[in-house]
C-alpha cells in the first residue's frame, strides 16, 4: 500500500525538526552538553523558542532524539543484513557492526558516551541498548540465545556495559585500532577463541 505524499506543512515540520536536531548535535559536539542552552540551539537553527517547544520538551529531548535515531538505524541495518540467516560467529559480527557504526558516527557516539555528553543521556542510551540486545537474545534475531544458565537480562546488561565503555575508550583515547580490530579483540577476550579471518 502506497502512503500518500506529505503535505507542504508536513515536509516543513520534518525539516524544522531535523534542523533543531542538527543544531543541537553540532553545538554539543563543539561546546559540550552542559554548556549548550535551548537559546543556543534556536539561534543556531535560526528558529524561535516557541518553535523549539512544539517539537521538543527540553535540551535533553532534542539530543536524545538524535542519539536514539542513530541507534535504531543501526539496529534496522543489522536486522536487514541478517534477516535470512544468522552467520557463523554472530557475536563477532554484532560487535564489528557496532564499532563500524561508531566509527562512522564518532561525534554522536562521543556525545552518547564521552565527556561532552551527560550522565542522563548515557543512561538512556544504555537502557535502549540493553532492550535491543535482550530482544535479540530472546528472539534469536541476531545473537543466539545464551547456552549457559546465565539469564539473558544479565548477558544484555554485561554486553551493554562492555560495549559502551569500550566505544568510549576507543573514541577518546589515542590508539590506532580500527573497528574490525576492536571487535576481534573483544570477541577473543570474551569467548577465548580467535575471530573469523575476514
Amino acid at each position: 500500500m502506497n502512503n500518500p505524499p506529505l503535505t507542504r506543512h508536513q515536509r516543513r515540520r520534518i525539516q524544522t525538526r531535523k534542523g533543531l536536531i542538527q543544531a543541537a548535535v553540532d553545538l554539543v559536539i563543539n561546546k559540550g552538553y552542559e554548556a549548550v542552552t535551548v537559546q543556543d540551539i534556536t539561534d543556531r537553527a535560526d528558529l524561535g523558542r516557541g518553535t523549539f517547544y512544539i517539537h521538543f520538551k527540553d535540551k535533553e529531548d532534542v539530543v536524545w532524539s538524535a542519539i536514539q535515531g542513530l541507534i535504531l538505524e543501526l539496529e534496522q541495518e543489522a536486522h536487514q543484513q541478517y534477516k535470512d540467516i544468522i552467520p557463523d560467529y554472530p557475536e563477532y559480527y554484532f560487535l564489528r557492526n557496532i564499532f563500524r557504526y561508531a566509527d562512522k558516527n564518532r561525534d554522536l557516539f562521543r556525545v552518547s558516551f564521552g565527556e561532552r555528553g551527560s550522565a542522563a543521556l548515557t543512561r538512556r542510551v544504555q537502557d535502549l541498548v540493553v532492550a535491543i540486545i535482550l530482544n535479540d537474545l530472546q528472539n534469536g534475531l541476531i545473537l543466539p540465545e545464551p547456552t549457559s544458565n546465565v539469564p539473558a537480562e544479565i548477558v544484555a546488561q554485561m554486553m551493554t556495559g562492555l560495549i559502551t565503555r569500550m566505544i568510549s575508550w576507543w573514541l577518546d583515547s589515542p590508539n590506532d585500532y580500527n573497528a574490525k580490530q576492536m571487535a576481534g579483540m573483544i570477541y577473543q577476550a570474551l569467548y577465548r577463541k580467535k575471530p573469523p579471518m575476514i
